[in-house]
């Protein structure tokens, strides 16, 4: 199923590949659940200690942080329609793990280009 989403993550795909040092030195696993209508219906890893970014579970590494969001809050957050602070306190936004990597990744979902 195709989700709204997928273009965020295409764009991060693009981003570690042209600056793979930069992905690097954010040197943490992120696990991204998108959902819809309240179920998880995809799953994105990212590998920011191999510069990999992937659909899927995470693959024979320990992921650092997971972020459960619905689709269309996280395509908002990376048009920067919605700040993903205040996603998180209004419980749009649920991280598990090391919360404070989340501030490391800021800058690889911000997306100039229009979805």
């Amino acid at each position: 199923m195709a989700l709204s989403s997928d273009a965020v993550f295409q764009k991060i795909i693009d981003g570690v590949k042209d600056n793979e040092a930069k992905a690097k030195s954010v040197n943490a696993v992120f696990q991204f659940k998108i959902t819809k209508d309240g179920k998880v219906s995809k799953e994105w890893t990212l590998d920011l200690k191999n510069a990999k970014v992937y659909q899927g579970p995470a693959k024979d590494i320990k992921v650092d942080t997971t972020l459960t969001v619905a689709d269309e809050d996280m395509v908002d957050i990376a048009l920067g329609k919605l700040n993903s602070q205040a996603a998180f306190m209004k419980g749009k936004l649920k991280i598990a793990g090391n919360i404070m990597l989340t501030q490391k990744l800021a800058p690889l979902l911000k997306t100039e280009s229009k979805l």
